[in-house]
């Protein structure tokens, strides 16, 4: 399986059991992410697009709606896809960290009536919506890669290993909170939960040295 278990074994890395890591084992993931995410320009640039990437996603959602319940009457007599969408991310995003799961969504939540917008700008087209998203997701996911990756990281990079997973696992998970580890990791760098923080920065310190070691020039090249 690709992933963050073949970046493990590919580096031989020293690696908690599974006991105390959390739902979707998301702290030794994480720890593993955050050793390709150190150049702070890159862990700026994973900080803001993201929320753009959302954006693409929601996009593509918007103009479908599900018709909800007579008895619900606290809700509108059909909701967009895109609200179920964020919504049921934050959810996923707060069973790792609430907090981290507000600063995540948020953004994206302000970013919303946007979706209105170009719905309307478009003719209400939902062809024109869904290449509209598209364009907005890739192009974010393109600054990170190209940008962030390519050159802060100097070629460092997980994202093929995280495609990979995703279309072997067939599980979107992993990949859809890939954003919450770089907002803890800014919160960690403030001094929250530091117990928490150690634990996952030490898988962290452990691979990063291994990455950067691909990149340095050897003796014989110098």
């Amino acid at each position: 399986m690709r992933g963050y278990l073949n970046i493990a074994k590919m580096y031989g890395l020293t690696i908690p059991e599974n006991d105390g890591l959390g739902v979707f084992q998301w702290k030794r993931r994480m720890g593993i992410h955050l050793a390709f995410h150190r150049d702070p320009m890159n862990i700026f640039l994973h900080a803001l697009f993201p929320v753009f990437n959302a954006l693409g996603v929601l996009m593509i959602c918007y103009p479908f709606f599900i018709d909800v319940p007579g008895n619900v009457s606290l809700l509108p007599q059909s909701l967009s896809l895109a609200l179920l969408v964020l919504a049921g991310s934050f959810f996923i995003y707060a069973l790792i960290d609430l907090l981290a799961a507000i600063l995540v969504t948020l953004p994206v939540l302000l970013l919303y009536p946007l979706c209105q917008w170009s719905f309307e700008a478009l003719g209400q087209s939902v062809l024109w919506m869904t290449c509209a998203g598209i364009v907005v997701f890739f192009v974010a996911l393109w600054i990170q890669v190209g940008i962030g990756h390519k050159i802060c990281e100097d070629g460092i990079g997980d994202e093929v290993e995280n495609i990979a997973e995703l279309f072997e696992s067939k599980n979107p998970i992993p990949f859809i909170v890939l954003p919450v580890y770089t907002i803890l990791d800014l919160l960690f760098m403030l001094g929250y939960r530091k117990n928490l923080s150690t634990f996952i920065w030490e898988m962290t310190n452990e691979l990063r040295p291994k990455l950067l070691a691909q990149i340095q020039p050897s003796p014989t090249n110098l």
